[in-house]
């Protein structure tokens, strides 16, 4: 296994997270999943192996949405994925053709060219895009009749940032409910709905706050939620292992046990980041690395300015709120950033209102933090009615960029 930053991981390098691939599968087995997990926890590499590790009886396809920025798009992109399959290609042209109204040339000439062709994808949108909610799901339902015996699984990475990107792309609001209804319906109008197709959402920011404000939450309402943990301690141990033997780095278990008390909650990405630093360490090092050198590669290096574009995204994503909520919201982490314990909910309470005047209320203080927990900055400390940052090494990061 190879230590990579920064990119998922495929085949050898994945490191087995049998417990979350088991819940997944089952919960498959009966719905759809919307996959949730911060930027860095594992979430898109998991989703890669069921790609390449499918159970008996499953066909998954992948769609990258990230970068998607009008709803036409996701359909053509839907439908380039189902059709990098041959087999879903070959069956869908045959069907396509009995549908009244799509040229028979374009089909024709669909079947020599590569699925990926931007000519393709330019005629496709030009074909749907007059009456795209009807024509594509006129496309898309053809599905139903497929072959019993191959369910498939629609695998969709970061449809919430999707969602964000119809937003700042002047999407008006309605055309987006619009979108969300329509989606649903492909999911589950018994009419319509591709009931063989199964789907697999993945999201690193939360849904629910840009949901409700479209007055759209039930179009979501299908999907069984379930969040990329952390590591447990042994499994925490066992990846360190496996990264300082692919570096060829050997520590003793005491300095082991230092990288893991320094990080806090096992997060894969961040002992990927720390073992980097490392092996650089090491290379300009001729003494031993002992526990007093792991410390200073932690202050120096992991939450020096040389790592610090692993970190700027949880800054950066505050920008996603309102104005009100994202001041707000700065205030509320600098205080749990200096704090380094949990900060109780009264004294953040009285920070907020301070920071928003007459225009806070205990509501809208409920819904911020619950969003704050819901994009994975913070945690509840139930016993304590208390909150303090979700993780240690990004508390101590905060700390020393933005607590000042």
């Amino acid at each position: 296994m190879q230590n990579t930053v920064g990119t998922p991981v495929r085949n050898k390098d994945f490191f087995p997270r049998n417990d979350i691939i088991n819940i997944l599968w089952e919960q498959l087995e009966t719905g759809n999943i919307l996959l949730v997990a911060p930027r860095r926890f594992g979430k898109t590499s998991i989703m890669y192996y069921l790609l390449d590790h499918p159970k008996t009886g499953w066909k998954p396809i992948h769609v990258d949405a990230e970068s998607i920025r009008e709803p036409v798009n996701f359909v053509i992109a839907l439908i380039e994925a189902l059709m990098a399959d041959k087999k879903i290609r070959r069956f869908l042209v045959e069907k396509w053709k009995k549908i009244s109204g799509f040229p028979s040339s374009f089909l024709d000439e669909l079947s020599l060219k590569p699925y990926q062709d931007v000519e393709f994808k330019i005629k496709l949108k030009e074909q749907i895009a007059p009456s795209w909610e009807q024509i594509a799901r006129e496309l898309l339902c053809v599905l139903r009749v497929y072959e019993k015996s191959e369910r498939i699984l629609i695998i969709i990475d970061e449809l919430p940032v999707m969602l964000y990107l119809f937003q700042d792309n002047n999407v008006a609001p309605k055309e987006i409910r619009s979108f969300l209804y329509w989606f649903r319906s492909i999911r589950t109008d018994p009419k319509v709905g591709l009931n063989n197709c199964h789907f697999l959402i993945g999201g690193s920011v939360g849904i629910d706050s840009y949901l409700s404000k479209l007055n759209a939450q039930d179009s979501f309402n299908d999907f069984e939620r379930v969040s990329v943990l952390e590591l447990d301690s042994t499994d925490a141990a066992l990846f360190l292992e496996k990264l300082l033997s692919s570096r060829k780095i050997r520590l003793s278990k005491a300095s082991q046990n230092t990288i893991l008390k320094l990080i806090g909650i096992p997060i894969p990405y961040f002992i990927q980041v720390f073992v980097s630093e490392i092996a650089k360490a090491r290379a300009k090092r001729k003494t031993k690395i002992g526990e007093k050198a792991i410390q200073q590669i932690y202050e120096n290096a992991v939450l020096g300015t040389v790592c610090k574009s692993y970190f700027q995204h949880y800054y950066n994503r505050l920008s996603q709120y309102d104005k009100v909520r994202e001041s707000a919201s700065k205030v509320l982490l600098k205080e749990m950033a200096l704090a380094q314990a949990p900060v109780s909910r009264d004294t953040l309470f009285s920070l907020y209102k301070r920071n928003v005047g007459n225009r806070g209320n205990k509501e809208d203080f409920i819904i911020l933090l619950s969003e704050l927990e819901n994009d994975f900055y913070i945690r509840f400390l139930p016993e304590e009615n208390a909150y303090r940052f979700g993780s240690k090494i990004l508390c101590d990061w905060w700390r020393r960029y933005y607590a000042f």
